[in-house]
């Protein structure tokens, strides 16, 4: 409407005509282009964003085994420490029994448990495991450690167990290789190219006109009130317990888009877009080294 007005008001006025022409010119093409919603490409990817998440944490359907531990081969086995429900190793702080020498040894130890009717009182719980087995059960056993023995209570049949001279965490430790150092190493590298990255991006957002002045990190306080925002919920999520990795990553997109979204409506700066990028990615890293590895 307010260009509709101002069109009309430059017809009146006598002007250059050939200024007038470009001006014309000008505000017709205002009028003619589509005005770009944002808000509906930001609700596809929100929703594609969750959508992931829970794919990735959905719980499979799995039946659960009876009061018999050896009565199927076992096919894997997670474990983390304290109470929990070790689903996958994209769960934080949840590990897997990777090589077959290990599950042998962990079945010869399943058979050697033996059934009690001790319980303790509030027990500190130590690990807790998932076993799944090539018939398609899953035991889940939490253990937790007595004046004599080691005891274990079956989380679906609520049976209890005891083993009084080995422990399921020392037989994978004994069996299982060491965890080399690959993704620590490659969590430092990327790291460092991150730094790199942000060093380069950092330049570019100088003034030209005084570049030892940087110009402002955000185009509007929004975006300050959104990086505040996920600093907090990222501080958060340490305490979460079983947080999924791609729930990490799902937030650090969103928060990412949102402020992407914002210096696309008042700042218009490319650089500043990647520099929301980079800083996700640095955020990913950090907690991934934290959690993860």
């Amino acid at each position: 409407m307010f260009e509709e007005e101002k069109l009309r008001e430059l017809k009146k006025i006598q002007v250059d005509p050939e200024k007038r022409a470009e001006d014309f010119k000008k505000i017709q093409q205002r009028l003619d282009s589509k005005p770009f919603h944002w808000q509906i490409p930001a609700v596809m990817i929100a929703i594609a964003c969750i959508t992931l998440f829970l794919v990735g944490t959905f719980p499979q359907k799995q039946q659960t085994t009876s009061d018999d531990p050896d009565s199927s081969a076992l096919q894997a086995v997670y474990y983390m420490d304290w109470e929990g429900d070790p689903k996958s190793t994209l769960q934080a702080g949840v590990k897997k029994v990777k090589n077959e020498e290990t599950l042998k040894a962990v079945e010869t130890l399943l058979e050697q448990l033996q059934k009690t009717d001790i319980i303790m009182e509030e027990p500190y719980i130590d690990k807790s495991y998932r076993l799944q087995f090539e018939d398609n059960t899953v035991m889940r056993l939490q253990e937790f450690h007595g004046s004599e023995a080691t005891y274990y209570r079956d989380i679906g049949t609520g049976q209890r167990y005891l083993l009084e001279d080995q422990t399921l965490r020392g037989m994978i430790e004994l069996h299982e290789p060491a965890d080399g150092n690959i993704s620590s190493i490659i969590n430092i590298v990327v790291f460092i190219l991150l730094i790199f990255a942000m060093n380069r991006v950092s330049k570019k957002l100088r003034d030209p006109e005084d570049p030892k002045r940087h110009l402002p990190t955000h185009s509007t306080y929004w975006q300050s009130v959104v990086e505040i925002l996920t600093f907090l919920i990222l501080v958060l999520f340490v305490s979460v317990p079983q947080l999924h990795l791609f729930q990490l990553i799902a937030f650090l997109l969103l928060s990412a888009l949102i402020n992407i979204l914002l210096e696309a409506k008042y700042g218009k700066k490319k650089w500043r877009m990647v520099q929301f990028i980079i800083s996700k990615l640095y955020f990913l890293i950090i907690m991934y080294g934290l959690l993860w590895i």
